[in-house]
């Protein structure tokens, strides 16, 4: 391997393991955080006609935790975005029940992902489409937007 190389992994590995230790400050040091892919599946009870989704949750750390666990007191372990009293309803609500219960459309779980993942992506290719559209300099970041559609995080199995 050339020096450079050995360089460069040592330069990665140090910021990874840093980024570890500032999230850790943050919010105590039993916090656990999953490194690898997460899988997102839907409830047991779901007949699912698409594929889980690979969730990369390492290249997401630029966003805080509270980010997507919305409800996180930042002390006690993270739950399931499924679990009881969050996004556990497992059908979507009618009409009449959205009508009754305004709220109750984001508890349904697919909406739940499909508004925080998309609509986070979608918002990221806006700011890109801007940026690249604008008389800004273009040493400006454009960062990767991810997927929003559904081939893309639903892969055919």
């Amino acid at each position: 391997m050339s020096k450079y190389y050995k360089l460069m992994v040592g330069v990665a590995l140090l910021a990874f393991f840093s980024l570890g230790l500032v999230i850790a400050d943050e919010y105590g040091e039993d916090l656990c955080i999953p490194l690898g892919i997460i899988l997102l599946e839907p409830p047991e009870e779901v007949d699912s006609k698409r594929s889980a989704v690979e969730f990369p949750h390492a290249i997401h750390f630029d966003y805080t935790c509270k980010t997507c666990h919305h409800t996180w007191d930042g002390e006690s372990p993270v739950l399931s975005c499924m679990a009881s009293g969050c996004h556990d309803l497992t059908q979507n609500p009618t009409r009449a029940e959205r009508a009754a219960k305004p709220d109750l459309g984001i508890r349904y779980y697919k909406e739940a992902y499909h508004s925080a993942c998309i609509g986070c992506h979608k918002e990221i290719k806006k700011q890109n489409r801007a940026i690249e559209n604008s008389y800004r300099s273009t040493s400006e970041a454009i960062q990767s937007s991810g997927p929003s559609s559904c081939n893309e995080c639903h892969p055919r199995d």
